[in-house]
């Protein structure tokens, strides 16, 4: 269940602020399955300005039937959005995977465990190439005209491989405080469809300064994910893992730092 499909992706990055790892985004989001609540994901973005780094940390956890899927993702990129590195943890079930990647230029080091067995593999990865996690803030980069594509090279966090992928604009709709717009994305041959809330740039009329992603779906999976105000609207009727959160993030996070709130 890969973090990037469900789209729990926002960033908030404004260059004329100055601030040391300061949180710019944190919500918590409400999975369903063909309408049926099956978990939740949270999403922390920040940028440490001293070290010119961003972080994007994230987990999910959810129930289908009786099988129990939870992830957990801490990635970073430079001010340019070159990666870093990432850790990457899943379990499913009984079954473990953990991916623990280090960048160096187009070269990809990878250290891939399912808690028994430790493997290591290289990869050149193509030139541009980000992590996935980072997508929204790609494509903030580029100006945003209605049906023009956007052609990139993403890293897959759970797979540890890159894939081409191609995201546009296809409607967007002026709110009283933002700009509601709706972009079609496909990955990893998955199709899905995010619905942003956007603040355009000042002075120029197809670049973004700000987005939050308020939902996504995959119509062919029928499956979606919702920004909600309350972390509870999200994690009731689920566990909640509260020693795995408070080290993954550094205490459970409340959900705040978004745009319902």
């Amino acid at each position: 269940m890969p973090i990037v499909l469900i789209g729990a992706l926002l960033l908030f990055f404004s260059p004329a602020r100055s601030f040391s790892a300061e949180v710019m985004f944190e919500g918590y989001y409400k999975i369903t399955l063909k309408g049926e609540h099956i978990g939740y994901s949270i999403q922390r973005y920040d940028f440490d300005q001293k070290a010119k780094k961003f972080t994007s940390i994230s987990f999910l956890k959810i129930k289908v039937g009786d099988l129990i899927i939870q992830e957990s993702l801490k990635a970073y990129s430079d001010d340019k959005f070159k990666p870093l590195s990432y850790q990457y943890t899943s379990q499913t079930g009984k079954d473990l995977k953990s991916i623990d990647a280090e960048f160096k230029g187009e070269i990809m080091d990878l250290k891939i465990s399912d808690g028994k067995n430790l493997k290591t593999e290289k990869h050149k990865i193509p030139k541009g190439t980000f992590l996935s996690s980072f997508l929204v803030y790609m494509l903030l980069q580029k100006p945003l005209k209605l049906k023009e594509a956007f052609k990139y090279s993403g890293i897959a966090e759970e797979d540890g491989a890159s894939y081409w992928g191609k995201a546009y604009v296809d409607s967007t709709k002026s709110q009283p405080n933002f700009q509601e717009v709706r972009i079609l994305n496909q990955f990893k041959s998955e199709k899905f469809i995010s619905t942003l809330a956007t603040v355009k740039h000042p002075s120029e009329a197809n670049k973004y300064v700000k987005a939050e992603v308020l939902g996504t779906e995959s119509p062919i999976k029928t499956l979606a994910t919702e920004l909600v105000k309350r972390p509870t609207q999200a994690t009731e009727g689920h566990t909640v893992p509260t020693a795995t959160l408070s080290t993954l993030f550094g205490g459970v996070p409340v959900g705040k730092a978004n745009l319902l709130n």
